[in-house]
């Protein structure tokens, strides 16, 4: 595979998406008492510093980072692969969205931690691997000269792209049993 191939955002967002990916498994959170959930019920634990990471942390905001990490890894291979893909938007649009709404649920989660838990260094780290996927995806969006505005009517224009989607219907045919409209001058009469 030869990197030389990528441009810059392409780099920075798969490299950033990778780091993300690694970040989740140090510390996110930590607590000196935390509650578990069991099938047999929840209990809390009480002792010494407990602490989690993202897969443990969240319900749901895991799963849109690990979809953003796929989404930042995927903008870099699909270039180094050569694939060509027919998606109804380009993939550096969908890492930049998705990096944008990873770097905001990530900060929200600083701003208002998890269980008033305190927080660790792996959110941080977290906080800046997000907004590097979010900048990367917009720098390959800027190098492939697409806008948000571009993807959204290139999805709105696909068949089947959402209200009003796909091209406009044909004009009705003309009324039949009398002669064809004529786009011209009407013919002179003779004498």
């Amino acid at each position: 595979m030869d990197v030389t191939r990528l441009t810059r955002g392409e780099r920075i967002a798969g490299i950033a998406g990778l780091a993300l990916f690694i970040v989740m498994f140090f510390s996110w959170f930590g607590s000196k008492a935390v509650s578990v959930s069991t099938p047999g019920g929840t209990f809390s634990v009480a002792g010494g510093a407990v602490t989690v990471n993202a897969w443990q942390s969240f319900s749901w905001i895991d799963l849109i980072l690990f979809i953003t990490v796929i989404s930042a890894v995927a903008l870099a291979v699909i270039r180094l692969t050569e694939t060509r893909l027919d998606l109804p938007v380009a993939v550096s649009a969908v890492t930049a969205g998705l990096g944008a709404l990873s770097t905001l649920l990530v900060l929200y989660r600083i701003l208002n931690p998890i269980d008033d838990a305190s927080r660790k260094f792996g959110i941080f780290l977290g906080l800046i691997a997000a907004g590097a996927v979010t900048y990367g995806g917009w720098l390959a969006m800027q190098e492939e000269g697409t806008t948000f505005g571009d993807q959204a009517d290139r999805l709105r224009d696909r068949p089947g792209g959402g209200p009003g989607a796909g091209p406009s219907p044909p004009p009705p045919p003309p009324p039949s049993g009398g002669p064809p409209p004529s786009s011209g001058p009407p013919p002179a009469s003779g004498p």
